[in-house]
């Protein structure tokens, strides 16, 4: 079976990541895989996938409202003749179109989330996904936001609609040794988030709430450390914020990084502070290193952290309840061990990435089938 993903570029993202993984888990025997990119791609991020057969073009979309990449994308489409098109998020949406026209016979369509909450009620998007819906075979919804979304506010029915959750590779991602799970005991505490810096993680959020840390803390604050991994167009603007709030000593920004299941190992607990989020990779990925978890009430946050069994949820981009959340651990230790232990076991038992592929897998031969059989059908109305 040969499956052609469509993304606007593939580079190092949660979105691009679910991809890598499910490329890796299904059976290599099975299938065949392309991945069309708008806008280019990362050859190293690239080359983490470790899947036989698996080939990748870029369809060199210019900035703005260029459409003949669209032309681009229908030869290449014709030349390919994939079984199967499966696009992600509204940036790939009107090449569901161009599947249609190339004779695709099965159509995808993946809903990851939002990079903003004002995304979600505007009305031009709904209108946009409800154009394009009857060209769509099935949707993938990540979360039960975006499922609700889907139902409620574009008008998609929910026999069409398959919830995906993404999972994590909980062999990659192991706990800390027992060593070293006495937090404050240790020389330092390192409360760490990972991902772009760009607006919509509100990584000021938390640097903000560190800040009143430190300040709570008192002479415990020599042992607290934050680290932000990640990059983005943000950067000069936490830098500066951190400078200003005078905790240079205390918190570091390194860049990206192509380990991250070495820097998890490095953590105490795990902060999420995003406005906006689908399901979380990164989150997933602290759960399976055995770490307590906070996380704003965003996206599918609440499908992840369970609230006083393997971390907490705060309100959105409240400072305040982040602090609080953040002290809690610090007068309790104890806790912090025993949701970190509850966070591995939620993602062994729920978030596996075997869990994921089958799901993918099933999804897949199913579409395929049901295509297959309605074209014979139509075959025989015709020869009668």
């Amino acid at each position: 079976m040969h499956i052609c993903h469509i993304v606007f570029r593939f580079d190092i993202g949660g979105l691009e990541n679910g991809i890598v993984n499910v490329l890796n888990c299904l059976p290599s025997a099975g299938y065949r895989h392309t991945i069309l990119c708008l806008s280019g791609y990362n050859p190293e991020f690239f080359g983490r996938i470790r899947a036989d057969d698996v080939s990748i073009h870029t369809l060199d979309k210019a900035p703005g409202k260029d459409i003949s990449y669209l032309k681009r994308l229908y030869g290449l489409l014709r030349e390919l003749r994939p079984d199967i098109v499966h696009t992600r998020n509204l940036n790939t949406l009107e090449c569901q179109a161009i599947a249609w026209l190339a004779g695709v016979p099965v159509r995808i369509h993946g809903e990851h989330g939002w990079d903003s909450e004002d995304a979600k009620i505007r009305m031009k998007p709904a209108l946009i996904r409800k154009l394009f819906s009857p060209l769509i075979s099935r949707y993938v919804a990540l979360s039960a936001e975006t499922e609700s979304y889907l139902t409620g506010r574009v008008g998609i029915s929910p026999k069409r609609i398959e919830r995906i959750c993404n999972g994590v590779d909980i062999s990659r991602f192991q706990p800390r040794r027992p060593a070293k799970v006495a937090p404050l005991t240790e020389e330092r505490w390192v409360i760490g988030s990972i991902g772009r810096l760009a607006r919509v993680k509100n990584h000021q959020l938390l640097i903000r709430a560190f800040a009143q840390l430190l300040h709570k803390a008192g002479n415990r604050r020599d042992r607290l450390r934050l680290i932000i991994v990640g990059e983005g167009p943000c950067r000069q603007q936490l830098v500066a914020q951190v400078r200003s709030l005078n905790i240079e000593e205390r918190v570091s920004l390194p860049g990206a990084s192509d380990n991250i299941p070495e820097v998890m190992s490095g953590l105490s607990l795990y902060v999420q502070p995003s406005f906006a989020e689908g399901i979380s990779n990164t989150i997933l990925e602290s759960m399976a290193s055995g770490l307590a978890v906070i996380s704003t009430d965003v996206g599918g946050a609440r499908e992840l952290v369970e609230p006083g069994f393997n971390g907490q949820i705060t309100a959105n981009d409240n400072v305040e309840e982040l602090t609080e959340a953040l002290w809690q651990y610090i007068e309790n230790p104890q806790l912090l061990r025993m949701q970190g232990n509850n966070s591995r076991l939620r993602a062994e038992q729920h978030f596996s990435l075997a869990t994921m592929a089958e799901r993918y897998h099933h999804l897949y031969q199913q579409q395929s089938a049901a295509a297959t059989g309605s074209r014979s059908h139509d075959h025989n109305l015709g020869r009668t």
